[in-house]
């Protein structure tokens, strides 16, 4: 299947025991190669993070790498992070000023 969309929702996955980095880092290789929505990555920090399409689509990859892919290890994931952004795509008619409260902004 192809998909016209990219991942939205972001976590870092570690494991609990670090013997276990091994059993984790092949579990994300094999999870991001089952499921094309997947995006596994490691961060320059050296964080693996796991980009997904959804609350749902996490909810599923993560129960299939806990259960298929890593071999009994345990992970700790951290809150899933939304990226958002916007767009203008017209140029207003109204004139607005505005000042923050630090008034660098």
């Amino acid at each position: 299947m192809k998909f016209s969309m990219s991942p939205v929702v972001h976590v870092a996955v570690q494991c609990k025991v670090t013997s276990d980095l091994p059993k984790g880092v092949e579990g994300l290789k094999r999870l991001a190669k089952s499921n094309s929505m997947v995006v596994s990555a490691i961060e320059e920090s050296g964080e693996h993070s796991v980009a997904l399409a959804g609350e749902l689509h996490l909810e599923i990859c993560l129960k299939d790498l806990l259960d298929d892919f890593m071999g009994g290890a345990e992970i700790i994931v951290s809150s899933p992070v939304v990226s958002f952004c916007e767009a203008l795509l017209e140029k207003s008619c109204c004139i607005v000023m505005n000042k923050s409260p630090n008034t660098h902004n």
